[in-house]
């Protein structure tokens, strides 16, 4: 008994070095990135490509390429159906996705190991079944996919169409997943100190769509609460001023979620 004991507590021990080691190292690289300079290269590109940069007070700016070289440094990008992910790409998608997670106590998406980029929408089985219990057994054309906070699948076509400007913004809509998946006790909510008013206007703005149709919102949005705060959230970031217009009080909320002012009521 004193020897199994013995070896039991060593390896009690050795795993709590490890992983201590482990995290020393991690804090070791984040504070080498943190030294590095965002290159002209990337911010030129950024600005050039997101408009909503320039809303951005200047600590959030920091902040932001900050996240985007922890994003770029922790996550593998993936060039699918022939593909080559140029680094114009990693550091658009890097970007844009960053511009959900500017508040101070947020995480860079934990979890996540890779983005897989496809050239266009992709076919992908059917998984799930309907209310009979059945599965269709015929792909689904998709834009982008989130698997569980650990990958997110984005048409590169799509990302560039909503860098021009269009209404759906795969980008925002699949990292809204990826917020969702960052607590597993909810569905269609970040995590938050405190649900109260999430709830109620998200309860509130749902029922709504159900009886009367939006013109920001797709009906999309109506498969679940998930899919309700990733329409909700792409079309935030594309299409503020008609969001704050059309559901003030859903703007209100992302606003004072996400931290940055995407309507621009002077258009």
């Amino acid at each position: 008994m004193p020897l199994a004991a013995s070896a039991s507590d060593f390896l009690v021990a050795l795993i709590a070095a490890i992983i201590a080691l482990w995290l020393l190292h991690r804090r070791y690289r984040r504070r080498q990135r943190e030294r590095q300079p965002f290159p002209s290269e990337w911010r030129a590109l950024l600005r050039a490509r997101l408009p909503l940069l320039a809303r951005l007070t200047a600590d959030q700016r920091v902040l932001h390429e900050r996240r985007t070289q922890e994003f770029l440094h922790d996550v593998r990008f993936v060039g699918c159906n022939g593909l080559t992910v140029t680094e114009a790409m990693r550091v658009l998608v890097a970007g844009m996705a960053c511009l959900l997670i500017l508040r101070p106590e947020a995480h860079v998406f934990r979890g996540l190991h890779s983005v897989l980029l496809y050239p266009t929408a992709f076919w992908v089985p059917h998984q799930q079944p309907d209310a009979l219990g059945l599965v269709d057994d015929q792909p689904q054309l998709r834009l982008g996919e989130s698997w569980n906070g650990e990958r997110v699948v984005l048409s590169w076509e799509d990302v560039e169409a909503a860098l021009d400007g269009a209404p759906v913004n795969v980008v925002a809509h699949e990292f809204a997943h990826q917020l969702d998946d960052e607590n597993p006790g909810t569905l269609g909510a970040p995590k938050l100190a405190d649900y109260t008013l999430w709830s109620k206007v998200m309860k509130s703005e749902f029922e709504h769509l159900q009886n009367v149709p939006s013109s920001v919102l797709d009906d999309y949005a109506l498969e679940g609460p998930q899919e309700f705060f990733a329409v909700a959230t792409e079309s935030y970031f594309q299409s503020g001023a008609e969001l704050q217009r059309a559901h003030p009080k859903l703007y209100q909320l992302l606003r004072d979620y996400y931290l940055i002012d995407t309507a621009d009521l002077l258009v």
